[in-house]
């Protein structure tokens, strides 16, 4: 009877724990240089961005025309902004005065130093100043919180888009996330280890729009939900002899 006790405890166990290095992010840390220099890079613009462009000059009201009105504010994630424009499919945009601008797949200082170029016929010395407001990620799979995120953040990481999803569950499979991406139309995938600290130098470690990420499930996972009935009832069994070894032990 006490082989059944123990055998019983010992499926309960291996059926609801997964090891604590299966859970550890950054596993070899201390095996990565601490001063390494940041690949950050400014995202490339892609339809369906929503900009912020906001034109100055040293007298305001000589600038004034080359800013949108906010009765023709363009659809955007921040509603407050009188100064939104939406990217079309061609990868172009509407400026007052200047008409069709082609900004499809540069990033925001090659925008910024291409309006200053065709504001400067016009305005002497304009100050132009972009923003994406829109930019947004989506996180499914193995998180306590799946779903899509909007931020005017543009430099996020993918830490950070895991931790706004309430952090992975204990049944992620954190050395293999899935991450599909978009640019000038092309759509990549990767699989990136959180479990590796080299993450930090990945060309995904810092998010570009509309990217998804999905988290992998464990296979435990399904041995988990499977056998949860069976390790439920063996936990009672368990329960039970343990309670009858104590009583007749008296």
């Amino acid at each position: 009877m006490k082989k059944v006790f123990f055998i019983a405890l010992s499926l309960v166990f291996i059926t609801s724990c997964r090891s604590h290095k299966d859970i550890l992010y950054f596993q070899n840390v201390n095996e990565v240089i601490n001063e390494i220099p940041d690949n950050y890079t400014n995202p490339q613009i892609q339809p369906g961005d929503a900009l912020m462009i906001i034109v100055s000059a040293r007298t305001p009201e000589l600038a004034e025309p080359f800013n949108l009105a906010s009765g023709m504010m363009a659809r955007s994630a921040d509603a407050t902004s009188p100064f939104a424009y939406l990217v079309s499919s061609e990868g172009t945009i509407e400026m007052p005065m200047i008409g069709t601008v082609d900004i499809g797949g540069l990033n925001r200082q090659e925008v910024t130093e291409l309006l200053q170029n065709r504001i400067s016929v016009y305005l002497e010395n304009p100050i132009v100043n972009v923003r994406i407001i829109n930019f947004r990620f989506t996180v499914l799979g193995e998180v306590n919180q799946p779903g899509t995120a909007e931020t005017s953040n543009e430099k996020i990481t993918i830490m950070e888009a895991i931790a706004q999803s309430g952090d992975m569950t204990l049944f992620a499979l954190r050395d293999s996330v899935l991450i599909i991406r978009t640019e000038n139309n092309i759509r990549t995938s990767a699989f990136v280890n959180f479990q590796d600290a080299n993450l930090i130098n990945s060309p995904y470690y810092y998010l570009r729009q509309n990217d998804m990420i999905y988290v992998l499930p464990a296979r435990q996972k399904n041995w988990d939900m499977n056998f949860r009935p069976i390790s439920t009832v063996l936990g009672i069994v368990g329960g039970a002899l343990g309670l009858f070894f104590a009583i007749f032990r008296r």
